[in-house]
């Protein structure tokens, strides 16, 4: 491996531990890893609005929720109220929270990707967070 290659590794390393770390009691709660053997799924299929959670709304019936990425591109899921980080979800992983009782969530890089947690249906994008915008 060269030097270039070599350092480029270590900054990664050091980047997605500073992400997984909460330290400290102020921020948004870390979800927790590994992923719990029973809980509610969610799988991202997309990055267009509420389609792309399945299912959206999810009831979570005080079980733990469980994000998996099955699409093709990285996201960044995050309570809207801040309380829960989700993390960064590289396609092919999963993010695990405990203690969730709802409410709204979206993704920071795709702001057209929005859903809802324990609620009827999930809620709107925000305006001109669609295609062609």
């Amino acid at each position: 491996m060269n030097k270039a290659t070599r350092r480029g590794f270590l900054l990664l390393t050091l980047a997605v531990a500073v992400t997984r770390c909460s330290g400290g009691s102020s921020g948004p709660s870390a979800p927790s890893a590994p992923a719990p053997s029973s809980g509610a799924t969610v799988t991202i299929v997309g990055s267009l609005g509420p389609q792309a959670f399945q299912p959206n709304p999810v009831q979570t019936n005080g079980q733990p929720l469980v994000f998996r990425n099955s699409d093709g591109a990285t996201h960044r899921l995050i309570m809207d109220d801040g309380s829960v980080d989700f993390g960064t979800l590289a396609p092919g992983a999963s993010s695990a929270a405990r203690m969730i009782t709802g409410g709204n969530y979206h993704c920071t890089l795709h702001p057209s990707m929005v859903g809802n947690i324990n609620g009827s249906a999930p809620p709107e994008p925000p305006p001109g967070s669609g295609p062609g915008y």
